[in-house]
């Protein structure tokens, strides 16, 4: 089943994926963020979190790999 994932200020929802509902939702000030296919609306919420948590996690990570090679090929410059 598809959610919608909406935000109002710190608030954020999954409602099912019917396009009356969400227009419903958008009326009262949400915001529409994602759409995710979940189980019900407490996986969608957290297979959003997953997903945000990710996109955080890969530059972190291709940072820190970029870092000992930016010093090692700086270290053979000085050279």
């Amino acid at each position: 089943m598809d959610f919608y994932i909406l935000k109002k200020k710190e608030e954020i929802i999954a409602i099912p994926a019917d396009e009356q509902n969400c227009k419903q939702y958008l009326d009262e000030g949400y915001f529409y963020i994602d759409k995710i296919a979940a189980c019900n609306e407490q996986s969608a919420l957290k297979s959003l979190q997953g997903r945000q948590t990710k996109v955080l996690k890969t530059p972190a990570m291709l940072l820190l790999l970029a870092i000992p090679l930016i010093i090692l090929v700086w270290m053979q410059l000085i050279r």
